[in-house]
């Protein structure tokens, strides 16, 4: 194979420098400096370890740019250098000084040598002595010398700013390090804050500022800024190794503000990071704010929790120790090296750190620490079984299931074997609480129990038990025997006297009814159960027969008649006080009342219900307040709904429901414009649904990570994500999902000006759309696709998909807004097509047409932007008199704010004139 000429050489070299920093970048430089060895003029040469010193410095591996950062500074000082690249090998002096510093193997003596070079250097070249004094001042505050840190500091700040300063963020961040370092806390936000939230070209920023104040935050009170900063800076750097420099300061940040569980999730995700350190100090840093966290969650009582690590598993404690060793193990061999005890001081200083506030809330999503529960005193119980029994069997009436279990569990204590009656009332108890979890054991007990009541001839309690075990049976899908027992034990009842059992039997009897969807049945068994209520029976029996008739009445069709006593169920449950049962009711009337269309009252109906004290009946109240929330278009409490049903599913230990309602939190939270807390949430759905779940969910919440990527100009990951997302429906057959995944990828690769691949997704978006019947959005796609062309290939293929659109468009049955939307469209991008290809007649019939349709959808902007581009036509075809009327038609029709084509149509207008 012919050797590389010189110029193909230098086209690799500009394209090198152009990868993303890291291992890619730098094999590609190595085999650069390689071939122009082989095959290169000196010049190349030199440019070429020139850029290798870069990728390493910038890729993480800055011991291997002192090679050819010697070699480029002796090749300059023989005369052989390259002053257009002076500016690169000065600039890497600062990197230079740094990376000596880093490693303990290098003498002391090298790093004051190279740092008197730099200063020798830049004096001849005329450069500011700004960055020598600050690289004075990181030397000397790393040995432990204060003296001379505080008077570099001074002098860093007297001289002026230069070409071989760092940029105008990285500086600050540097400064912020020394102010901390002292204690000078208010300082450090001071000098900070010209800069943060301004804007940056430098990669590491704003990542490295937002870092560098969290404790600043913190130490001067500024909490809200301090989650903030966490928040923005963790949620750019967690994805790229290289940042790995920067995971202390989160880790530290962490255990001070009491959130050392999420201090714990992060050293997980990043523990294998550490294998790869660019440096023994950043080693050394990660090492001592790990442990700090993990000392801090085995000091809570989960020293045994175990951790995930690459290639294994550890002890929250193990992994402490074997992490502060490591750590006072590298202090020990920079202070040998120094001279100092400087290293050693500032780690043990981090491993016996206390946290500076009990508990930072960081975010919707951030776990709190673990705290021990709370004992609370034992409630006097009864000394007798049939009392406990009598408590019990009261508490599991109202719902009170946890405590009725400390009843029956008392009830244990001093009956252990019972028998006769008391035996039966153990196991109709023993039945209601395991009726959900193990239902044939349920229907078990309650059989045996009616056979115990039936021997001691208590008939009422003998089919009052017989008539649960009937309804256990229709749920385990046998309903036509459930019904047979149902009927008998109801009947049974009727005569012998107690009303309220006979009631309840026939509750159970109409529910299972309306279960089999035989409705007319249904209300007929809730008439006799109505019929026989009597002053006696107890409230929340009426209550129950009332909200059981709204429920058969909604299923009827008929909404509005099932409010009502809906409602009325609600009141009587809370006179009765019975909380969740009245949430539940006003829950149900909430959700019928938003069936009729009534989303107002259904909101306000709703949030009566938030007094649930069930964590899981609150989750299902605080999500239709969710849903209801969204489509009131009020997406803050929406949020808001969303992140209480989030800790209500925690706290019921609904892992995997909590997940699902961190994607309600994430959608509500993007469409508040909280990009950040929409991230958390969909991250932390993403690590729950990965280990198991719903695939389908799984790629919505990749889908609601993608889009808060995307606003937060994080479009890579972005694009990763909605790739996966795209296989996923597209494997799936979920044509529709695998359309709206492509257009988005189309749309945040036309951001990105990556035409030619934004119009081949919007064409695989068309596709998807077409298999699934939607031609909408079929020609939506079509004409982003031909526009998007227009910008990567030119005329030809823009055009070539334009009549693809056209015809698309033609076939769109109805006159229904969005399919007149398509058309105009349409017709508005192909006049811009076929003017670009010089076609201005056939263009001016689109435009025409574009007109016509945004007027007859009342869309008076677009058509005056379609009128000023057919005038733009009429001009080009020498027809002035029609150019000059769309034109003012145009202006006319334009909003205030729409100055710049206001401005270009009245600059046409005047040249009209003037001809």
């Amino acid at each position: 194979m012919a050797a590389p000429t010189e110029q193909e050489l230098w086209s690799r070299l500009w394209s090198s420098r152009s990868l993303p920093f890291g291992k890619g970048q730098i094999a590609e430089t190595e085999s650069l400096v390689r071939a122009a060895d082989a095959d290169g003029t000196p010049e190349l040469r030199y440019a070429a370890r020139i850029s290798l010193i870069r990728a390493y410095n910038q890729g993480d591996e800055p011991a291997k740019a002192f090679v050819p950062f010697a070699w480029c500074l002796a090749k300059r000082d023989q005369g052989e250098g390259d002053e257009d690249w002076d500016h690169s090998l000065f600039w890497s002096f600062k990197a230079a000084v740094a990376a000596l510093a880093d490693f303990p193997e290098v003498p002391l003596d090298r790093t004051y040598a190279v740092l008197d070079d730099m200063e020798r250097r830049y004096r001849a070249a005329g450069h500011t002595m700004n960055p020598v004094h600050q690289h004075r001042q990181l030397v000397a505050r790393h040995v432990g010398d204060h003296e001379t840190a505080a008077e570099q500091y001074r002098l860093w700040n007297a001289a002026p700013r230069g070409e071989m300063s760092d940029c105008i963020g990285c500086e600050p961040s540097e400064k912020v390090a020394y102010l901390s370092r002292y204690g000078r806390f208010e300082e450090a936000v001071a000098v900070a804050e010209p800069v943060v939230g301004g804007t940056f070209t430098c990669t590491e920023q704003p990542n490295a500022i937002l870092s560098a104040l969290l404790l600043p935050y913190v130490r001067t009170g500024r909490l809200e800024e301090a989650a903030s900063a966490h928040r923005q800076a963790y949620r750019t750097i967690r994805h790229n190794r290289l940042n790995v420099y920067l995971i202390p300061h989160h880790l530290r940040f962490c255990a001070r503000t009491g959130n050392h569980v999420r201090g714990l999730e992060i050293l997980e995700r990043h523990l294998g990071w550490l294998d790869e350190a660019p440096s023994p100090f950043v080693e050394m840093e990660f090492c001592a704010a790990a442990a700090l966290n993990l000392r801090l969650v085995a000091e809570s009582g989960h020293g045994g929790t175990t951790v995930r690590r690459p290639g294994g598993e550890s002890s929250v404690q193990a992994l402490h120790d074997e992490l502060s060793e490591r750590a006072l193990g590298i202090a020990a061999r920079f202070d040998a090296r120094n001279g100092t005890g400087e290293q050693s001081d500032l780690v043990r200083a981090v491993l016996a750190a206390e946290p500076i506030v009990d508990h930072l809330p960081l975010s919707l999503t951030s776990p709190r620490p673990a705290s021990p529960p709370r004992k609370s005193a034992a409630p006097s119980l009864p000394d007798t079984p049939e009392e406990l029994a009598d408590l019990a069997e009261k508490h599991l009436r109202r719902s009170e299931d946890a405590a009725a279990e400390a009843v029956w569990a008392k009830f244990d204590e001093l009956c252990p074997e019972p028998a006769g009656s008391l035996l039966a009332r153990r196991l109709s108890g023993s039945a209601s609480s395991s009726v959900d979890a193990d239902p044939e054991a349920a229907e078990r007990d309650w059989l045996r129990a009616a056979e115990l009541f039936a021997a001691e001839g208590d008939e009422v309690a003998r089919h009052a038990a017989a008539s649960k075990a009937g309804f256990v049976r229709h749920q385990l899908g046998e309903p036509e025997a459930a019904l047979v027992a149902l009927s008998g034990a109801a009947e049974a009842l009727a005569g012998l006297g107690d009303q309220e059992q006979h009631v309840r039997a026939l509750l159970r009897w109409s529910m299972a009814l309306a279960a089999t969807d035989d409705l007319d049945a249904a209300f007929e068994i809730l008439g006799r159960a109505d019929a026989a209520v009597a002053a006696e029976v107890p409230v929340d029996l009426t209550a129950r027969l009332l909200l059981l008739r709204g429920e058969l009445t909604a299923r009827s069709g008929r909404l509005d008649e099932a409010r009502e006593p809906a409602g009325r169920a609600a009141e009587l449950f809370a006179e009765a006080g019975f909380a969740d049962q009245a949430a539940w009711a006003r829950l149900m009337a909430g959700r019928m009342t938003a069936a009729t269309g009534d989303l107002e009252t259904a909101y306000a109906t709703v949030r009566r219900a938030e007094s649930a004290v069930t964590p899981g009946l609150r989750a299902q109240v605080r999500h239709t307040l969710g849903l209801l929330a969204s489509d009131l278009d009020l997406p803050e409490e929406a949020a808001d709904h969303y992140r209480g049903e989030v800790a209500d599913l925690a706290e019921a230990g609904d892992v995997t429901g909590a997940a699902l309602a961190q994607l309600g939190l994430a959608a509500a939270a993007g469409r508040a414009g909280d990009a950040l807390t929409a991230a958390d949430a969909a991250e932390s759905a993403i690590e729950v649904l990965e280990k198991g779940g719903d695939e389908d969910e799984l790629a919505r919440a990749r889908y609601l990570l993608a889009g808060a990527h995307r606003t937060l100009s994080q479009r890579d990951p972005a694009l990763a994500l909605l790739e996966q997302v795209l296989g996923h429906f597209a494997a799936a057959g979920n044509e529709p999902a695998a359309g709206q995944a492509a257009e988005t990828i189309g749309d945040i690769l036309d951001e990105l000006d990556r035409d030619g691949e934004a119009a081949e997704s919007y064409q695989r978006a068309a596709e998807h759309f077409r298999t699934a019947e939607i031609p909408v959005d079929t020609v939506r796609n079509l004409r982003q696709a031909a526009l998007t062309w227009q910008w990567a290939k030119g005329s030809d293929q823009a055009l070539s998909v334009l009549a693809e659109a056209e015809k698309s468009a033609a076939d769109l049955e109805g006159d229904e807004p969005p399919v007149l939307w398509e058309r105009a469209m349409v017709a508005l991008n192909g006049g811009k097509l076929l003017a670009s290809a010089e076609q201005p007649g056939q263009a001016l019939i689109r435009a025409t047409a574009a007109v016509e349709l945004f007027l007859a959808l009342g869309a008076t902007t677009e058509a005056a932007i379609a009128a000023g581009l057919r005038a733009q036509l009429l001009v080009e075809l020498g027809r002035p008199a029609e150019a000059r009327a769309a034109t003012e038609a145009a202006i006319e029709g334009l909003p205030p704010e729409a100055t710049e084509q206001i401005e270009r149509l009245e600059y046409l207008l005047a040249n009209l004139d003037e001809e």
